[in-house]
């Protein structure tokens, strides 16, 4: 979050012709090598406004300005474009220097905006999808008095559970958290269930390796992208010795996971692996604000 001096120093630039005056008038940092020339306080030369090779005036994170991302860049066609992944403070400058509206919704960021489908104009909100490595820039027209124009929003989706397909799927897992179930509550120590703890008798806490048993086992660092498939080939190999291994698994990297934990990392894990037959994506209407309760699984 800004404090108010900080977002009160930004300049509001809704047209290139504003943000090309602001880069002309603005004067260098005294004793600055580079020349940066700061777009707020000048105390922070850390975000400042600059001219590039394509004549774009950008505004954004001075590191940037050598590796050809700005946070806001300006157009002389009147395009504006976002460069850049945004987070909470990127949020407030964006719509202190350029009026555009993002709000942060299931993790996704959202900008309210118009856009024209089949030739008419649509208001809503359009999700930015915007990623550090990624190429992709969102991009506008800034209007005055009215709605930005948001001339390359993504298509808004959202994802429905197949239940047939989750009937068949889950039940596979079943043996597998009934066995973990009765591991936990074998290893109940009275002497850590308190009331004011989430764990009790019916949600106890998971028995666990050390180190050293765990490396015995030859389990994989649970980070790694092949885990999560290595984790599902013990569960549904059906073998004792493999359930074992994979219930410490679960608490690697934990102090003792609790069963509704275990059992949330289990659907989520299982979710994620089996993502394109238990899901499908349907198209929502432009402008919407769509909950994609489903969404984490395909990020």
């Amino acid at each position: 979050m800004l404090n108010w001096s900080t977002y009160n120093a930004l300049p509001r630039l809704h047209s290139y012709a504003a943000a090309l005056k602001r880069w002309e008038e603005t004067v260098p940092i005294r004793g600055d090598a580079n020349g940066t020339k700061p777009i707020g306080r000048r105390d922070q030369k850390w975000f400042s406004i600059w001219k590039r090779d394509d004549k774009a005036v950008c505004i954004g994170y001075s590191y940037w300005k050598d590796k050809g991302k700005a946070l806001l860049a300006y157009y002389p066609d009147g395009r504006v474009a976002i460069e850049q992944n945004i987070g909470a403070s990127c949020r407030e400058r964006i719509q202190r220097i350029a009026g555009l509206n993002i709000q942060r919704k299931s993790g996704e960021d959202w900008v309210a905006a118009a856009t024209y489908q089949d030739g008419e104009e649509v208001i809503g909100h359009y999700p930015l999808q915007l990623r550090y490595n990624s190429p992709r820039k969102a991009t506008f027209i800034l209007h005055e008095n009215r709605v930005p124009t948001y001339l390359n929003p993504v298509p808004v989706y959202r994802h429905v559970l197949n239940r047939k397909a989750k009937a068949e799927i889950m039940p596979r897992f079943k043996p597998f958290m009934d066995y973990v179930e009765v591991m936990a509550k074998l290893s109940v120590n009275e002497a850590d269930i308190s009331p004011w703890t989430k764990e009790s008798r019916d949600n106890p806490r998971l028995p666990t390796a050390t180190v050293e048993e765990r490396r015995e086992m030859g389990m994989p660092n649970r980070w790694t992208p092949e885990w999560q498939l290595g984790f599902i080939s013990l569960i549904e190999s059906g073998e004792t010795e493999n359930w074992y291994k994979a219930m410490t698994w679960l608490s690697a990297g934990h102090w003792r996971l609790l069963l509704n934990e275990a059992k949330l990392t289990v659907m989520h894990t299982v979710h994620k692996e089996y993502r394109d037959v238990l899901f499908t994506k349907v198209r929502a209407d432009a402008g919407k604000l769509v909950y994609d309760r489903y969404g984490q699984y395909f990020r």
